[in-house]
């Protein structure tokens, strides 16, 4: 059985899903890990994700909550969330995609590396959203491959690492939204004293419960985000 594991995940409006992927996640952690530790990460969510999250975390001494009242931000819930673990085995994973494989795999290897990414291009066919949704994925990172001369297929999504090796990375970035994970790996990449490495994942991703961001308007913010880091890694 492996020692401890703090498993980050940021929520938002998350009313849909939120408890009964909970009530999934514990107990598949506990056969897994001597210590667990769940942080939902909540920021800006308008239904009744911060009422179930206080509940779940009420009811099991595993689940904790960092909720903060600001506008929704992506970016600085991951920070949040990072920055409020006890252990220094960290997972980010997404409440609609709890791949449980990809943890144990990314867990063996943190005697090797400091951060370990799961990618969906590594698995063909594993990315079973909408044409429009991988669309967007595959030009996002084509773009940040192009600009930032990034050799790693994914930025977002699942992530393991060593909470005390990323400390300054994770604090220290100027994005925050959907680009702030892309920065945090760039500088993990660029970092000549961090390994990073991607593996595949394994669990087919599927759209699991409905659109709760507006596509323009989360392009137009990605955008100007993309733009503020080229300016600061540039300088």
């Amino acid at each position: 059985m492996r020692p401890s594991i703090s498993i980050v995940i940021p929520i938002f409006n998350e009313e849909e899903i939120l408890e009964e992927r909970i009530a999934y996640l514990i107990p598949e952690l506990r056969k897994e890990f001597q210590n667990v530790e769940i942080v939902l990460s909540e920021n800006g969510s308008v239904d009744r994700t911060k009422e179930i999250a206080s509940h779940l975390a009420s009811g099991d001494d595993a689940v904790s909550t960092f909720i903060d009242d600001g506008i929704a931000d992506y970016g600085q819930a991951l920070i949040n969330g990072i920055n409020s673990t006890k252990y220094d085995e960290v997972s980010i994973l997404e409440l609609d995609y709890l791949d449980l494989d990809f943890l144990r795999s990314s867990y063996d290897l943190l005697s090797e590396y400091d951060l370990i990414i799961g990618s969906k291009k590594l698995s063909p066919g594993i990315d079973q959203r909408s044409w429009k949704r991988r669309l967007f994925t595959s030009l996002y990172n084509l773009l940040l491959r192009r600009i930032f001369h990034l050799k790693l297929t994914e930025t977002h999504g699942l992530k393991t690492f060593r909470k005390s090796k990323l400390n300054a990375i994770t604090n220290n970035c100027v994005s925050r939204h959907a680009v702030y994970p892309s920065e945090f790996v760039i500088r993990a990449c660029r970092d000549e004293k961090l390994e990073v490495c991607e593996i595949p994942l394994s669990l087919p991703l599927r759209e699991i419960r409905s659109t709760r961001i507006s596509a323009s308007g989360r392009l137009k913010k990605t955008l100007d985000d993309l733009i503020l880091l080229h300016r600061a890694i540039k300088s």
